[in-house]
């Protein structure tokens, strides 16, 4: 497939990668492979204007996989195994997009991270991933610093009682938020729990 512009701000805000529906269906999962030793993994959306045979990328994509437009990429189907590849905890660096956009003013961060998980809900990350993040009308640069999988996670606490729910996704997002570099950094720790989630116990 060939590499492509994302053809609206509003789709380059969804973190996916963009295709026709003739080449994927939404909510589908692709590695790209750049190179036989790059790879790397997208959630996708269709848009119409998207041409059959192209994979449209944003501005933060594009420099996170090292990708050009016109650039002849592998594009492959990719399925998760829901039992051993969803996110446990996932640190998070957010600055500014856009330097004068700086403020500081206080953000209620245990908003920011519901709202992390309602615009990015069952999709791909990876460590060193780049991404935008809208809140409070503003865009937020996000870079992924570490991932741990939820089943690393049930391993250390073995014994003992968790809130982990079957198909459910239990995330524990720590996030460190620096406003410019005169503004100490804020971080924040939040337990964010699905509605349904039961407690299980790992012996």
């Amino acid at each position: 497939m060939q590499a492509a512009r994302c053809p609206t701000d509003e789709l380059s805000l969804t973190n996916c990668a963009v295709v026709n529906e003739k080449d994927f269906q939404s909510g589908q999962h692709v590695v790209v492979r750049t190179s036989p030793n790059h790879r790397y993994t997208f959630t996708l959306r269709t848009h119409p204007s998207v041409v059959p045979g192209s994979i449209a990328f944003s501005l933060p994509q594009r420099k996170w996989a090292g990708l050009s437009i016109g650039q002849e990429i592998e594009v492959s189907l990719y399925t998760f195994d829901k039992a051993k590849q969803c996110i446990g905890t996932m640190t998070i660096e957010i600055d500014f997009l856009q330097k004068k956009s700086i403020d500081s003013n206080p953000y209620d961060t245990d908003k920011m991270a519901a709202e992390f998980i309602q615009q990015f809900n069952n999709q791909t990350f990876s460590v060193g991933q780049q991404l935008v993040f809208s809140f409070n009308e503003k865009l937020f640069g996000l870079l992924v610093k570490d991932i741990e999988e939820r089943t690393t996670i049930a391993q250390q606490v073995k014994g003992k009682k968790v809130w982990i729910g079957i198909k459910k996704l239990l995330m524990l997002i720590e996030m460190s938020l620096q406003m410019d570099p005169e503004y100490r950094v804020r971080k924040f720790l939040a337990l964010l729990r699905e509605e349904g989630a039961s407690p299980l116990d790992f012996d």
